[in-house]
């Protein structure tokens, strides 16, 4: 088994917060980062998700890692414990077991099945790729409300249970302040309330010809029966239960890094070299990232960055983690030693974050793992 651990560099950090901050924070944290890098034995074949990880995702045991390759149209099956390529499942083009012609999102369910959407088609599959049953994901399955018009689903979403799907509202020409609940069987559509998503219109790019709109990032996480909702520009929550349409907001404040954005540039262009320098504006910016959970440690990751100015190919960032704890209060902040790349694909597994990394083209990780105490 080709098992590499190139380094492995010790870092610690301690974070003191007063009472009463309003991040929630108390007392003394501390923790210690371990970083090594490793790689998969490919038992001699070519691994796709070497190049490219993007419709990936860990199954519920979190032992086993499948990749759905778009190129070789393959399920790519990676034991997480063992670090061996496990096998390569080619998917059907056509015939009642095709895949939609463009993938844009893979979920693990339970009992060796995926989930897998498509522009024209998505449905659950096992993971020798038969077809189990479609997901209307179209919105003309769905009876939709007039005030709303034209719109896609964001592949964003989450399974709330086997029949009930949460996602947003996909528009090309507005923010649409709704999220979206899909009771599958059924093919019903309930909108639920997303007020706050109308603060983000400040933050918005509008490129006049041809129509296009940057509206950032929103994040749908599941929380046991809740959904966690964040952004790419805030360092903000919201905790949403999906039943009652309840919305808990939660408000953390970074002595490393700003809170927020800054929508110091244009928000209205007509070029597309215009679209594309405001675009740098932002991307420059403070990003917050993804939440994940650690079960491990029993906490909440997020990693946020900076891209570093004036760089050709733009990769190198400042990363910091921001480390909270089951009730959502900030514990601590650092910013990463060791590591200045932009955060790219990446998961958390046994008190770790995995990034994914090309070594020589064979799949690698360089993983960061979280010691608490």
């Amino acid at each position: 088994m080709k098992n590499l651990k190139l380094l492995i560099i010790i870092f610690f950090i301690t974070a003191c917060s007063k009472n009463g901050e309003k991040t929630g924070s108390s007392g003394e944290f501390s923790f210690k980062i371990e970083q090594d890098t490793v790689t998969i034995d490919s038992k001699g074949k070519l691994i796709m998700t070497a190049v490219n990880m993007v419709n990936f995702d860990l199954n519920p045991e979190k032992d086993r890692l499948f990749c759905f390759d778009r190129k070789s149209h393959s399920l790519e099956i990676i034991d997480l414990q063992k670090l061996v390529l496990l096998d390569q499942v080619e998917f059907a083009k056509d015939g009642p077991d095709a895949l939609s012609g463009f993938q844009q999102k893979l979920i693990a369910l339970e009992n060796n099945k995926i989930f897998i959407m498509g522009l024209e088609k998505s449905g659950i599959y096992t993971t020798e790729g038969k077809l189990i049953k479609e997901i209307p994901l179209s919105p003309k399955d769905y009876q939709i409300p007039d005030h709303i018009g034209n719109f896609g689903f964001k592949n964003d979403l989450v399974f709330l249970n086997d029949s009930t799907i949460l996602t947003g509202l996909l528009s090309v020409q507005e923010i649409q302040p709704y999220l979206v609940k899909l009771q599958l069987g059924l093919r019903e559509l309930n909108l639920i309330n997303f007020d706050p998503i109308k603060d983000f219109e400040k933050f918005k790019i509008e490129l006049e010809n041809p129509k296009i709109n940057y509206f950032g990032k929103i994040y749908h996480v599941k929380v046991g029966d809740k959904v966690l909702i964040s952004s790419n520009f805030v360092n903000e929550i919201y905790l949403l239960d999906p039943e009652t349409e309840e919305l808990t907001h939660f408000e953390f404040k970074s002595t490393l890094t700003p809170d927020t954005k800054t929508p110091t540039y244009k928000s209205l262009v007509s070029t597309p070299e215009e679209f594309r320098n405001e675009m740098r504006i932002v991307e420059e910016q403070i990003e917050f990232g993804k939440w994940y959970w650690d079960d491990h440690n029993q906490t909440f990751l997020r990693l946020s960055y900076y891209r570093i100015p004036n760089q050709e190919d733009g990769k190198k960032a400042n990363v910091y983690l921001t480390v909270f704890d089951q009730e959502f209060k900030m514990l601590g902040e650092m910013q990463v030693p060791g590591y200045n790349k932009v955060p790219g694909n990446l998961f958390v597994k046994d008190g770790m974050i995995w990034f994914h990394e090309n070594i020589d083209d064979e799949l690698g990780f360089v993983r960061l793992k979280i010691i608490i105490g």
